[in-house]
């Protein structure tokens, strides 16, 4: 299986969440957007085990299967759109949120997370936990 993943996701599974053990494996490749490095390692400098978070972090990275990609200019042109329908819609969410979302959609594949935000995005395909 191939899926984008979100920073909750992958703090959770740092944090011995047993449903997300499944899908961090070596069997799956996962896509991790740079946008869910950023948003991580800005989490373990808050917090007391900075160095043992890099190390699982860069050890999951270093996975032949797993893979970062960053954004494109067809993720650039369809930010504001989804800001401004999820706006109009009353169900605002961060913007690093729509980004990630709009890399799943670019790359056709379903993202894994646990924030229900992104239960808003109709065309978005999400991993059931």
């Amino acid at each position: 299986m191939k899926f984008v993943i979100d920073t909750s996701a992958y703090s959770h599974f740092n944090r011995g969440d047993a449903r997300l053990r499944s899908y961090i494996t070596n069997q799956n490749a996962i896509v991790f957007p740079l946008i869910v490095i950023g948003e991580l390692r800005v989490g373990f400098l808050a917090g007391s085990k900075k160095s043992e978070n890099e190390v699982l972090l860069d050890r999951v990275l270093s996975k032949p299967n797993n893979e970062i990609v960053t954004l494109s200019q067809i993720t650039a042109n369809l930010f504001a759109e989804l800001y401004q329908d999820l706006k109009k819609a009353g169900t605002p969410i961060g913007s690093n949120d729509i980004w990630i979302a709009l890399l799943a959609l670019e790359l056709d594949m379903p993202l894994l997370t646990l924030d229900g935000g992104f239960k808003n995005i109709s065309k978005l395909k999400l991993i059931d936990l």
